[in-house]
């Protein structure tokens, strides 16, 4: 019986061993990931080109130009310009001049 205590106890405090480590490593792997993320980042910055509406263009037209990898969907992209434009909806109108954000690498001075 008392042998029967004595195992358990060495199995628990394997597993228990065991779960931590895999904390652990899940925890540096999460954050290496995350501060390479950052690093790669550093060059990147977020800019603005001004555009002007042409007749027949499409809002969703002109983001497919100028969208880059660091938004994650059209629709975040398409709600970003709203937002910087101050627009209600996605209509655009010819003559319209609307502020297109974009991410590039930041200018070497």
């Amino acid at each position: 019986m008392k042998m029967n205590r004595i195992m358990l106890k060495r199995r628990f405090a394997t597993l228990f061993i065991l779960i931590a480590l895999a904390f652990i490593l899940v925890f540096v792997f999460c954050s290496t990931k995350a501060s390479a993320d950052s690093h790669q980042r550093l060059n990147e910055r977020k800019f603005f080109t001004s555009y002007v509406v042409e007749s027949g263009d499409t809002l969703w037209e002109i983001a497919r130009q100028y969208i880059t990898p660091e938004y994650s969907s059209m629709d975040k992209y398409i709600y970003e310009i709203c937002e910087t434009n101050q627009m209600d909806s996605e209509v655009i109108y010819p003559g319209q001049l609307i502020l297109i954000p974009y991410y590039a690498d930041a200018p070497a001075y």
